[in-house]
């Protein structure tokens, strides 16, 4: 009787754990009505009537206002195991100097493509420290902090 309990307590348990590790789905960003995507005219819109028209955009040229991006984002992921991307939509919008939209590009999952970094590294010239003198390096080279010439009452 006692193993037989014990054996539904354990199935029980496993099944409650099992279930509590469900898909979890996230979905980020924006993705404007498509009548408004392609309502937009090359050389006829301008910056102003896109960002009536669609919003902020997502993400902007980091050197100049001549790229918008709108993008979004479906992705899943099971307990505690890296997060995979199921559907993805970018549009890129290009302006010329002026402000006129000159392109509207759309990139999926398919235009997608993973980088692998680079693990080697830049030989830099100067002192190489251990763990030991990164970690202690420091001591006694900075002062109490504050200005020394403070006097109360001042």
């Amino acid at each position: 009787m006692k193993s037989t309990l014990k054996t539904i307590i354990i199935v029980s348990m496993t099944v409650l754990a099992l279930s509590a590790c469900s898909s979890r789905k996230f979905v980020r960003g924006y993705m404007a009505d498509q009548k408004m995507v392609e309502s937009i005219k090359a050389q006829v819109d301008t910056r102003d009537s896109v960002k009536e028209m669609l919003g902020s955009p997502s993400a902007s040229a980091t050197f100049d206002d001549d790229n918008w991006y709108y993008y979004s984002k479906k992705s899943e992921s099971f307990a505690f195991f890296k997060e995979k991307i199921t559907d993805l939509n970018v549009m890129a919008i290009r302006f010329d100097k002026d402000g006129y939209v000159t392109a509207v590009d759309h990139y999926t999952l398919d235009d997608h493509n993973n980088i692998e970094p680079v693990g080697k590294t830049t030989k830099t010239h100067g002192r190489e420290l251990s763990f030991i003198q990164e970690l202690f390096g420091n001591i006694g080279r900075f002062g109490a902090g504050g200005p020394s010439n403070v006097q109360p009452g001042n």
